[in-house]
């Protein structure tokens, strides 16, 4: 079984992108707004953090050859959750469900 350990930032950054690709400025974006400006990713942080996940598998990139004159040449890369990570999502989804079960019957036992 795949280790459950994320970031909280590797999560957030997962979680921007579950339901939608996006690109880096995007997820900044993204994750910033949902947070209501508590996360501010910078691309310092952000890109190592997109590479750690690629790297376990639980996100892939794709390269957009789109507006290209735009960008100088450049292609727009990518970034949407795999189903191994979207497995993940919903384990620790559910490990989270679990605990706050628990601490509800701790709660009514006390």
């Amino acid at each position: 079984m795949e280790n459950l350990k994320l970031t909280s930032l590797e999560e957030a950054i997962m979680l921007a992108i579950l339901h939608h690709p996006r690109y880096g400025q995007d997820i900044v974006e993204v994750v910033s707004e949902a947070s209501q400006g508590e996360y501010q990713i910078g691309c310092g942080t952000l890109y190592p953090a997109l590479k750690r996940l690629s790297r376990r598998g639980f996100i892939q990139e794709q390269k957009l050859q789109e507006n290209l004159d735009v960008r100088n040449g450049h292609s727009r890369c990518y970034y949407q959750v795999t189903t191994t990570g979207h497995d993940m999502l919903l384990r620790i989804e559910t490990i989270r469900d679990q605990i706050k079960s628990q601490s509800r019957v701790h709660q009514a036992l006390t």
